[in-house]
């Protein structure tokens, strides 16, 4: 809550607050300094507008609002800088001989007899003063009486802290936290009992660190003695001289050099501990964001709390209408604030693709005399359904759809086969081959990325790219079996129907990496067989069709 008590100016615990018209609090000592005088000619309210007999003079105590980028205006004398870029009043020069009192009775007597005005720290909206100056705006009373009863709690708790000086846990949760029981040298961690179970069991990677009691509790030492004393930094429980140096991600432990020269961790993964410690800090900004939030909000709560415990009904009534706002604001905050994983400016990622590059230069895809292999369930489209291990396949649409082979070829002579389970209604189903990123919710061969024979129950096309050749006739019925021929030492793909080459080679140039393929809808339903020798007795093709 102490923040919600703070000036935004001074930083410091309100002094005698003033409520600006923008409801936003101020120390009337650090409003002396903000306040700007500027000519007659950019007053924000001149005098002597407004209705009513007699002029303006008895109206110009209304306060014009608006934006600080709008205003437009400037500072009439010399001026200085606020911590907050809000211009300063310079001082009035005190004449010879009077008090500092008198001095701050010339510079209120300045505010109100030339046009002035103030522009709030926070949300920058200006405000023109008239001739009463800033003791136009209401105290804040509330805030006041808020302030003071943190002060006396505050001073009551350190003199309570001050009697009662023992180590406590550095991971506890509770509050106040529970007294520290043990200590890890290796660690440098206080443990309570509970958390010393919980955080730094006696086993697995933290059995060989060595727990010991918690030291005494050091005299009281100024500050610039403990900025020198020199942070220890855990060593190795198995070479005390050693520091840290490499983490092993499989056993989730810092380890030394030593230990890995010793052969420790050998078959693990290593990596350096300061990459290790950045990676781990990857939303270290995010924590941060999310620990102010929750920090401003539970200030804004208490703050809230200590305002619903005065009895000050008019001191109250200042403040509702704006604290209910923000009370408003910061829940809106909350409900839409998405939080998605942010990475930290500080961790720097730099991918070297030239070995992979290489890799890839050398790849080489092994020839198999026979080649085994199934549907793949994570190529195909989502229609399709696949059952038999993956060997038989259907379509729940009456639509096309493609599932490829988990095999892929480059080179070689390769042959399976697909026998039609079921055909009803003469639909068109279509084999072949494809790349992997063929398009998947149309007919095979309608892209540039496969090659097909599509067929019904009379006729079959070859087709690639949408282009539909060499009809010809035979189709297939339930039953049938549809062979497919890619012969990478050729370059050429065929295809054959029980046994017998369906029309002439259908394609040539077949020149790259394949996998086998398939499209169909609901009206069939077919079973791959595959790891079969190239036959050697198929028959020769059908003759064209018109």
């Amino acid at each position: 809550m102490e923040e919600e008590l703070k000036c935004p100016v001074c930083g410091s615990l309100f002094r005698e607050p003033i409520i600006l018209p923008c409801s936003h609090n101020v120390c009337l000592p650090c409003a002396r300094t903000i306040a700007v005088q500027t000519p007659d000619s950019e007053q924000h309210l001149p005098h002597g507008t407004g209705g009513g007999a007699g002029g303006g003079g008895d109206h110009a105590d209304k306060l014009s609002l608006y934006s600080e980028t709008d205003s437009g205006y400037g500072s009439y004398t010399p001026s200085l800088k606020s911590p907050n870029g809000v211009r300063v009043l310079p001082m009035v020069p005190a004449p010879p001989g009077s008090s500092a009192a008198a001095a701050r009775g010339a510079a209120c007597s300045s505010l109100s007899s030339s046009s002035s005005s103030i522009t709030c720290p926070q949300c920058h909206r200006s405000a023109s003063l008239d001739h009463r100056g800033l003791r136009g705006f209401q105290r804040n009373r509330l805030l006041e009486a808020i302030v003071q009863r943190y002060q006396q709690g505050r001073g009551a708790a350190a003199g309570a802290s001050a009697t009662a000086a023992v180590a406590i846990c550095q991971l506890c949760d509770r509050t106040p936290p529970e007294p520290a029981a043990t200590l890890c040298e290796q660690c440098d961690v206080l443990y309570c009992a509970a958390c010393q179970l919980k955080c730094h069991p006696s086993r697995g990677p933290f059995a060989k660190h060595r727990l010991v009691q918690p030291p005494p509790p050091p005299p009281p030492a100024s500050a610039e003695a403990a900025s020198v004393a020199a942070r220890k930094f855990p060593t190795c429980p198995e070479h005390e001289m050693e520091n840290y140096s490499m983490y092993c991600v499989s056993c989730r432990t810092p380890v030394c050099y030593q230990c890995l020269d010793e052969g420790r961790h050998g078959k693990h993964e290593v990596k350096p501990l300061g990459a290790m410690w950045k990676q781990h800090k990857m939303v270290w900004d995010q924590i941060n964001h999310c620990t102010l939030k929750l920090r401003q909000s539970t200030g804004l709560m208490e703050y809230c709390l200590e305002v619903i415990k005065e009895n000050d009904p008019s001191g109250f009534l200042q403040i509702s209408d704006a604290l209910i706002k923000r009370v408003q604001v910061s829940q809106e905050q909350w409900v839409k604030g998405a939080l998605e994983p942010k990475v930290s400016a500080e961790f720097e990622l730099t991918l070297d693709s030239e070995p992979l590059l290489q890799a890839i230069h050398q790849l080489d895809f092994i020839q198999m005399k026979l080649a085994w292999f199934t549907f793949d369930p994570n190529s195909g489209h989502r229609d399709i359904i696949l059952s038999n291990d993956n060997q038989t396949a259907t379509c729940s649409s009456y639509d096309d759809r493609v599932v490829l082979g988990t095999a892929a070829f480059s080179k070689g002579v390769h042959y399976w086969e697909l026998h039609v389970d079921r055909y009803d209604n003469h639909p068109d189903p279509a084999f072949g081959v494809a790349r992997v990123n063929v398009a998947k919710d149309m007919m095979l061969g309608k892209d540039d990325k496969a090659w097909a024979m599509y067929v019904d129950n009379n006729r079959s096309w070859f087709m690639h790219c949408n282009s539909h050749t060499n009809r010809t006739e035979g189709g297939v019925c339930k039953g049938a079996t549809v062979g497919v021929l890619l012969d990478l030492n050729k370059h050429t793909l065929t295809f054959f129907i029980n046994g017998q080459q369906q029309g002439p080679t259908a394609f040539s140039h077949v020149d790259g990496v394949f996998m086998p393929a398939l499209s169909l809808n609901r009206n069939v339903q077919v079973t791959l067989h595959t790891g079969l020798e190239v036959p050697t007795n198929l028959g020769r093709p059908k003759l064209l069709g018109n």
